[in-house]
């Protein structure tokens, strides 16, 4: 069980700052791991990655506070991913390019290289706005960290992979009181194959929490 009683906003203030200039710039990298809409699309030597975000209790309406500009963000969990364990208390630009963009509550479909990687965290955008103050904008932003560090294993030959369905618990503050890998597999095979047909298998290999 993961115990994180952090106050958000401190927290926003603290972690967030370099990539709020990115944020307002939209110069937010664009990540190599992508959805995919059908097979051909699926580059050599990689993987199809299924699996799914959820939070518990689920973001209320309106407690995202985000600008026409920042929609790409609304109930997105962004899924920092890396080839070592180690923590992101600081996304950088490197970081923002190993990330699922997952809607929470949905299944993603992404690709992925065909080895072993780790989930090092997850961030969810809470506050994005531009106010513009003369002559320059400024913008008015918050992340909330959702705490966790898994383990998933593609192993050679492997075409496609679930990793489940990871629920993030949070307390009043947003702080990550429990995460659970839940086992969905027949939910998200059905849904594998209405996608991409039956020409390809996707193998279960649950993420496994790695203890910091």
């Amino acid at each position: 069980m993961i115990r994180v009683q952090h106050r958000l906003a401190p927290l926003c203030r603290l972690v967030w700052m370099g990539v709020a200039a990115l944020l307002l710039t939209a110069c937010v990298p664009t990540s190599r791991i992508q959805p995919l809409e059908k097979l051909a699309d699926l580059p050599s030597g990689e993987v199809v990655l299924v699996g799914r975000i959820e939070l518990d209790p689920p973001l209320r309406p309106g407690e995202q506070k985000l600008s026409p500009r920042y929609a790409e963000y609304d109930r997105l969990a962004m899924v920092i991913l890396g080839e070592e364990p180690r923590d992101v208390d600081r996304p950088a630009l490197g970081d923002m390019k190993q990330r699922i963009n997952a809607t929470f509550g949905e299944h993603f479909f992404v690709n992925h290289p065909s080895r072993p990687f780790y989930i090092l965290k997850t961030w969810v955008v809470m506050r994005a706005e531009i106010r513009v103050v003369s002559p320059n904008a400024r913008v008015d932003d918050g992340v909330a960290p959702l705490q966790g560090l898994f383990r998933v294993d593609v192993k050679p030959g492997d075409q496609a992979v679930y990793i489940g369905a990871i629920r993030y618990h949070r307390d009043e503050f947003f702080g990550t009181t429990r995460v659970v890998v839940r086992d969905d597999y027949a939910s998200a095979n059905a849904e594998f194959q209405r996608r991409f047909g039956r020409t390809m298998t996707l193998r279960k290999s649950l993420a496994v929490p790695v203890r910091p």
